[in-house]
């Protein structure tokens, strides 16, 4: 009798492990959006287009720090913080050139963030 409530707990226990995994699928995507967008408005030819992009990037970072808090990765909500504060620099930027190099961060950033989301379980 013994042997079967330790075994009923063991089975209970790796099925509840798995069922509540963290599952950050949503804060790769956004930290993915959010990626693309600060990638794009690296590639402009022109500070409203960086400027735009920027303005994209981060509202796709702010929604992969949103996931990552939700799914518990500390490491991707930090990483997508970095991204969102990196963009909104390029967005303030008056100088195409520092909206550029901000926008390099933005990219570097949310590419973190999606390789922590990664990390945490996708």
């Amino acid at each position: 009798m013994i042997k079967l409530i330790v075994a009923i707990s063991l089975l209970t226990a790796c099925l509840s492990t798995s069922a509540f995994a963290a599952n950050c699928s949503d804060a790769f995507s956004y930290a993915d959006d959010a990626y693309t967008q600060a990638k794009r408005g690296y590639r402009s030819g022109n500070l409203d287009d960086a400027a735009y992009r920027a303005k994209r990037a981060m509202s796709d970072a702010e929604d992969a720090m949103s996931a990552a808090d939700d799914c518990g990765c500390d490491d991707a909500y930090s990483a997508a913080d970095d991204a969102y504060s990196y963009a909104r620099k390029a967005y303030r930027s008056d100088n195409y050139d520092d909206a550029i190099r901000y926008l390099r961060k933005a990219k570097s950033s949310a590419d973190d963030a999606m390789s922590y989301a990664d990390d945490c379980g996708t």
